[in-house]
Order: C-alpha cells, then structure tokens, then sequence
C-alpha cells in the first residue's frame, strides 16, 4: 500500500489547506499507519462508525479495510471539495456535508453510535467549537461507545476537554506518520458508573 497520496486526491488535500489551514490542521493527508491505528481501536461488533473530518479519505479507507460495513459508516465533512471526493472514491458509504457542531441534527434517526472516529484539528479550534461538539457525544452514544482522536502534541492529549462521560483508556503513537501522531482512545461510561 502507498504511503502518499495520489496526485489528484494531494491537491485536494493541499487546495482546502492553502484555503483554511486552521480548518485542515496538518501540512500532510494522515499516512496509512496512522489511518489503520485508529481503525483498528473501532470496537467489534454492530452499530454506526461516525468519522468526522475524513480529508481524502485515508482513515475511510482503513475502517472499510477493517470490515466495518459501508451501510455502518457515516462521515461528516464541512467542506464542499471534499466531500465531492469522498462521495465519488467511497459510492456506497453516507457522507454528511455539514459541520461536526451539528451532529444531533445529522444523526436524530440513526441509533447509536459504537465509535466516533476523529480527525478534527480539536487543539486549533475555538475552544466554544470545540466543547459544541464534544457536548453532543454522550447523546449520540451508548456505553461502551469509543471515541478515538489523534493529535500531533505528542506530549498530552484532548483529555482535558473530552467530557467526563468519557474515560480514556489508551494512547498509542505512530512514529512512521509525517508528523509522527499520536492517538487516543476515550470510553463513554454508563451515565450511572
């Protein structure tokens, strides 16, 4: 498996930076060792696979790889490009063009999800933004349900404005990425735990 990016697929990827660069939130698309980390923390069994800011595509493709259903995932990403990208590489996969702040409006009929897969740029973002989001995952739910986050501070994780709900139970880092990652993986709690 190639470690870049088509041509095509770098241009877009490089496009929607040069554009809004705090919206990307890396110079480079994720390396398939870091796509195929974080679907491999997605939980077994049934149940919705939300992945919200998926960029080409690269952690799509390793959620798919893994065996996760197409009928099971749904991707949420904000910019038009892009999701004209994923809809024509990933046909039978539901992609979502609207902003992660409004997942219960997306999300109201789907049942719960079992894992929220991100590649959000949480550390660059108005924090008001970011707790918008984090506020709705225990609603979009269940326990058991993972949320699995990766970051270029290498040092400390989102930890600290994860909500409570959520305990983290792993981190892993992935030297071969450009630059090197590291992922977390946070649990949501029974709300009576």
């Amino acid at each position: 498996m190639s470690t870049t990016p088509s041509r095509p697929g770098f241009w877009h990827f490089t496009r929607e930076f040069l554009r809004d660069p705090r919206a990307i939130g890396a110079v480079f698309p994720s390396s398939p060792y870091l796509a195929r980390k974080m679907a491999a923390l997605v939980p077994e069994g049934e149940g919705l696979v939300l992945e919200l800011g998926p960029g080409l595509g690269p952690v799509t493709r390793a959620l798919l790889e893994r065996g996760i259903a197409p009928a099971d995932l749904v991707l949420v990403e904000r910019s038009p490009r892009m999701v004209a990208h994923l809809r024509q590489r990933f046909p039978g996969v539901e992609v979502i063009e609207g902003d992660a702040a409004r997942l219960g409006d997306y999300l109201h009929q789907r049942g719960p999800a079992r894992a929220i897969v991100s590649s959000l740029p949480l550390r660059s973002m108005p924090s008001s933004l970011v707790h918008q989001i984090l506020d709705q995952f225990p609603a979009i739910g269940r326990a058991g349900t993972v949320f699995i986050q990766f970051t270029y501070h290498s040092r400390s994780s989102c930890q600290a404005i994860i909500p409570q709900v959520f305990v983290h139970d792993g981190r892993h880092f992935i030297w071969r990425n450009l630059p090197p990652a590291r992922v977390d993986r946070f649990s949501l709690r029974h709300p009576d735990a």
